[in-house]
């Protein structure tokens, strides 16, 4: 452990109500610098507890938020990257294990294992010249971590522009690496930026990754890797420039995907639809979802959260399925964030019981962590009535 390790900060949160819902909200950090939960698609809780990714005293860490005591304590004391790594800081990227009791980093072109009872850490990987490291995730019965490489082909002025990056055809590789003995292996390769590599949280072989670009440029957004075999094959098979597919995240089943998109009619008329899929390509489901929002989050397909859209809508909304699809959007909590880089990001996301969201906010100036109750979603503001009538003071 280094000095910094297992330092315990005293609480931060504070408790109110939300002015449209009357929902009780719980904000669990206050810093003046960013603080932020890991990645939609990623694990993020441990035994309750939250893990967050904060930058406290000019460096970028991984915290655990005890939600018995409400105390912070500090997990990793990870040294500050120079300006021109800065881009390789991937920790809002990290995964919790909650079997194996560890938390799986992803820091300056190094896979990292952390011990979340011993606070001992470890070097599991280190990606190769040429290369940066993106993305990965765990295998569910706590194996293997698979990540993905890419090949630095895009000048740093445009480190992480969607368009230069994916014009460029980097080579990028998933590699299979075991958590006891550190062993790599590359699984697959192609001359495609890949990303989003998420592990079923349920089928240690099944991994979706995706082709990462405009979604209109990509040749196929979303695939399936048998991990065992290497063989990937397409998922939701009709995707096109006429249709769009992203944001897709498995379900808490670890068998079927969620995923959103966009459909152009030869009128010219485009609308939304809201998916469900399962990992071999059958009981797909598509409904019509005519709603904006930055991002989504589901634990299947009967409950969405979503974050609205700054400035005009910038709210926590839920959308119930009803027998004729979905329910106009219904106001969980005013959020006010921005969300203008990863870090402040609202992401919001059910708990495992779907019974509160967590998500980020940037609305005091600075990204900070709330947990709101969702209670009874009929009971809830209708959008439409919000935007009605009077606003958030």
């Amino acid at each position: 452990m280094t000095d910094m390790q297992g330092t315990i900060y005293k609480p931060e949160y504070r408790e109110y109500r939300d002015q449209i819902s009357g929902r009780r909200i719980l904000q669990l950090t206050d810093y003046f610098a960013h603080s932020n939960h890991l990645y939609f698609t990623n694990q993020t809780f441990y035994k309750g507890d939250v893990i967050f990714k904060a930058q406290r005293d000019n460096a970028s860490n991984l915290f655990r938020l005890r939600m018995d005591t409400m105390n912070i304590e500090q997990l990793t004391d990870l040294p500050q990257p120079v300006y021109d790594d800065r881009y390789f800081d991937r920790l809002l990227l990290s995964y919790v294990h909650e079997g194996n009791e560890e938390i799986y980093m992803f820091y300056l072109g190094q896979v990292l294992a952390l011990n979340l009872r011993t606070l001992q850490q470890r070097v599991l990987y280190d990606t190769p010249a040429g290369y940066y490291l993106s993305s990965g995730s765990p295998s569910s019965d706590g194996r293997y971590v698979v990540v993905s490489i890419t090949e630095n082909k895009v000048h740093r002025e445009f480190e992480g522009g969607f368009y230069e990056t994916w014009a460029a055809f980097p080579e990028t590789r998933l590699v299979r690496i075991d958590i006891e003995s550190g062993k790599s292996e590359t699984i697959y390769a192609e001359n495609y930026w890949i990303k989003h590599v998420n592990m079923s949280p349920t089928v240690p072989n099944l991994l979706t990754f995706c082709h990462e670009g405009p979604w209109h440029h990509v040749d196929h957004r979303v695939w399936m890797l048998d991990t065992d075999s290497g063989k990937a094959v397409r998922i939701v098979t009709d995707q096109s420039p006429v249709k769009t597919v992203g944001h897709e995240y498995w379900f808490t089943d670890g068998i079927h995907l969620g995923y959103h998109g966009k459909k152009s009619e030869p009128n010219g008329e485009v609308h939304g639809y809201y998916g469900s899929i399962k990992y071999d390509n059958t009981e797909q489901i598509e409904l019509d979802f005519p709603f904006h929002s930055q991002h989504f989050h589901s634990n299947d397909l009967d409950l969405i959260v979503g974050d609205g859209q700054r400035m005009i809508n910038p709210h926590v909304l839920l959308w119930k399925r009803t027998a004729a699809g979905f329910d106009q959007p219904r106001v969980l909590a005013y959020h006010g964030g921005m969300g203008i880089n990863a870090a402040t990001h609202v992401h919001p996301r059910f708990t495992a019981d779907a019974g509160q969201v967590l998500y980020t906010s940037d609305r005091g100036g600075y990204a900070n962590l709330y947990l709101v109750e969702v209670g009874s979603v009929d009971e809830l503001p209708l959008l439409a009535e919000v935007q009605a009538g009077a606003q958030p003071r």
